[in-house]
């Protein structure tokens, strides 16, 4: 019984302090930053149709709800508009 229980004892001893110097596992959950898609360096305004929305309705508010509604899906027929290629410039 007693050279059992330091059989054990031992064991832990050594498996604890190398289940610590183990590298931790790869994180499979959300990652910390989603991504920056919107703000992507070298995207310029001409190229991402988000961009040239948020523009258009910025400087030109009563001309992009004349051209794509007030309805809370006007921003996306803007961008689907200009990524189709359909849009003005």
């Amino acid at each position: 019984m007693r050279r059992t229980l330091t059989v054990i004892v031992a064991v832990l001893c050594l498996s604890v302090p190398a289940a610590l110097a183990a590298p931790p596992a790869p994180h499979h959950g959300k990652p910390a930053s989603p991504g920056k898609s919107a703000s992507a360096p070298g995207q310029s305004e001409d190229k991402n149709p988000a961009k040239k929305c948020k523009a258009m309705k910025k400087n030109n508010p009563a001309g992009f709800t004349s051209t794509y509604g007030t309805k809370p899906n006007a921003y996306g027929k803007c961008v689907s508009t200009l990524a189709k290629g359909h849009g003005s410039s």
